[in-house]
């Protein structure tokens, strides 16, 4: 599995997977469910990635001791992007 896709839950809904994280040996995806038009909604959820016999499935993380750990490596990962982000010039104007 990989970031910036989406798959399909057993319940028929859609997720973005937004970021990956490591813990404890396992992979974790911080994931956001998209609405009927397959738009990003204000719910997020974190799915363990579970691997067995070279299937690919999810579980939904709902212990909170868990959730607290990684909520820090994925806000540490978004930290870290926003400051590679390039500079921007407040002068400078764009046509969009």
């Amino acid at each position: 599995m990989r970031v910036d896709t989406v798959i399909t839950l057993d319940n028929d809904v859609n997720c973005l997977l937004l970021d990956k994280a490591s813990y404890n040996d396992e992979n974790y995806f911080l994931s956001v469910i998209l609405d009927e038009s397959e738009e990003p909604s204000d719910e997020y959820i974190v799915l363990k990635e579970i691997v067995e016999n070279n299937q690919y499935s999810v579980e939904r993380i709902v212990d909170e001791a868990i959730l607290t750990e990684l909520i820090k490596l994925f806000t540490k990962s978004f930290g870290e992007k926003v400051d590679n982000l390039p500079e921007f010039d407040d002068n400078k104007t764009s046509n969009l």
